[in-house]
């Protein structure tokens, strides 16, 4: 029991030592709505064995709420900054949104529809989005 303790909350740590590098690299805002305040690296599946700044985001409350639950609908009027970080050259922002997109496209709204089609993936990017 110890040890399963000791590995989550050891990755936890890990993932929020990213905090920093990943501040600079948003410049200290939520890199998928732009706020500011409080911030937190969520991790972006697949996850890789260790912590990696390539698979996460650092993100406020309400995003991080977004992409980490999977019960109740999201808030697609919230969500409209999806249309720009999709094309995100970042690629942990970039999975990200395309993942919010689709389960917008799921709940259907009509906006999230047209930004997938008109959205160009690579194929690496596309089984990275599809494997989480």
């Amino acid at each position: 029991m110890a040890r399963g303790w000791d590995q989550f909350y050891g990755r936890r740590a890990d993932v929020q030592a990213l905090g920093r590098v990943l501040s600079r690299r948003a410049r200290a805002r939520c890199e998928l709505c732009g706020a500011s305040g409080p911030l937190r690296v969520v991790e972006v599946p697949p996850f890789p064995e260790e912590p990696d700044v390539d698979r996460a985001v650092l993100v406020c409350d309400p995003c991080a709420d977004a992409l980490t639950s999977t019960k109740g609908r999201l808030d697609a009027d919230r969500l409209r900054f999806l249309a720009e970080t999709a094309w995100s050259e970042v690629l942990p922002v970039q999975l990200a949104s395309v993942r919010l997109l689709r389960r917008l496209d799921a709940e259907g709204v009509h906006w999230a529809r047209e930004i997938l089609e008109g959205l160009y993936l690579d194929p690496e990017v596309e089984a990275l989005v599809d494997a989480g």
